[in-house]
């Protein structure tokens, strides 16, 4: 969404409501707070054969040195 009326027609697809109890029965604080707690979700990398890879699976690091954790730190972001 790029725009309040992008916002407003994702929030009235997603709960259902009216455009008119959108601006007079809900406050707006509300609203902004409940999109600010709405779940988000993040697409998994695929792999050459478009299997999705999940990094949770992946053998832990084994990170002794003050480098080796900053290393990989980088790395993750």
């Amino acid at each position: 969404m790029n725009s309040p009326w992008g916002n407003r027609g994702e929030l009235l697809r997603s709960f259902g409501w009216s455009y008119d109890y959108l601006l007079w029965g809900i406050s707006w604080l509300n609203v902004s707070l409940m999109i600010a707690d709405a779940p988000r979700t993040k697409e998994l990398p695929k792999d050459e054969d478009g299997n999705e890879i999940d990094y949770e699976n992946d053998p832990p690091a084994n990170l002794s040195t003050k480098d080796e954790i900053k290393n990989y730190l980088k790395g993750l972001i």
